[in-house]
C-alpha cells in the first residue's frame, strides 16, 4: 500500500529551505561526504465550517506518537515520542550494508534538531517551528556493517519531538 507522504516522496523531493540536506532519492553511500535524501511536509489543522474551531485530524503527524512508517512496509527497530534536549539510541543488530535505513522524525518548536548515524559520519538537521509539527523522512542506503550503531539526537531546548527507525523493505529508486 503506498501513503500519500509516500508517493508526494516519490514523485519529488520537498526540502524546506532551512533543511541544509542534499539529495533526492535513497541510493546514498554511508560515507561523511555521501549525499542526504530528505523529504518535508507541513502538517495543517481541518477547518470544514466557517467560524468554528479546528478539530484536530487523528492522523495528523504528532509528537505525542511516533511516526507511521508501518504503513510504508517499514518494521520499526526503535521509536520514541514526546522527547526534549540530547538523547542516543541504539540501533538494534547494527547497521547492515546494502539496506536502506529510514529515520521519521516529527518535530515542533522554534529551533534546530540534529540527527547523527553513528559512527558512519552521516548526519542532517531540521529546522522546527513553533506552532508547527513538521515531519521528515530520511533514508539512507548503508554501504557498511557496523555492528554497534546509534542514532544522536541533539536539540535546542524549545524542541519537542518524536521518533522511529526502521529498515526500509522497498526504498524509493534514485531519480
Amino acid at each position: 500500500m503506498v501513503t500519500m507522504e509516500r508517493s508526494a516522496g516519490l514523485a519529488g523531493c520537498v526540502i524546506a529551505v532551512t533543511l541544509a540536506v542534499v539529495g533526492c532519492g535513497a541510493n546514498h553511500d554511508d560515507s561523511p561526504s555521501a549525499s542526504r535524501a530528505g523529504r518535508t511536509a507541513s502538517a495543517s489543522l481541518a477547518n470544514t465550517t466557517p467560524g468554528a474551531s479546528p478539530s484536530p485530524d487523528p492522523y495528523a503527524p504528532s509528537v505525542k506518537k511516533p511516526p507511521k512508517i508501518t504503513s510504508d512496509g517499514i518494521t520499526p527497530l526503535t521509536a520514541d515520542t514526546a522527547l526534549k534536549g540530547n538523547v542516543a539510541y541504539s540501533l538494534p543488530g547494527g547497521i547492515k550494508a546494502e539496506k536502506t535505513l529510514a529515520i521519521a522524525i516529527n518535530c515542533q518548536g522554534p529551533g534546530r534538531l540534529t540527527v547523527q548515524v553513528k559512527p558512519t559520519g552521516i548526519s542532517f538537521p531540521l529546522q522546527c517551528e513553533k506552532g508547527k509539527v513538521l515531519p521528515t523522512m530520511n533514508e539512507i542506503h548503508m554501504s557498511k556493517n557496523h555492528p554497534q550503531s546509534s542514532l544522536i539526537f541533539t536539540a535546542e531546548s524549545k524542541v519537542t519531538w518524536s521518533f522511529a527507525v526502521g529498515w526500509d523493505p522497498h526504498p524509493p529508486k534514485q531519480q
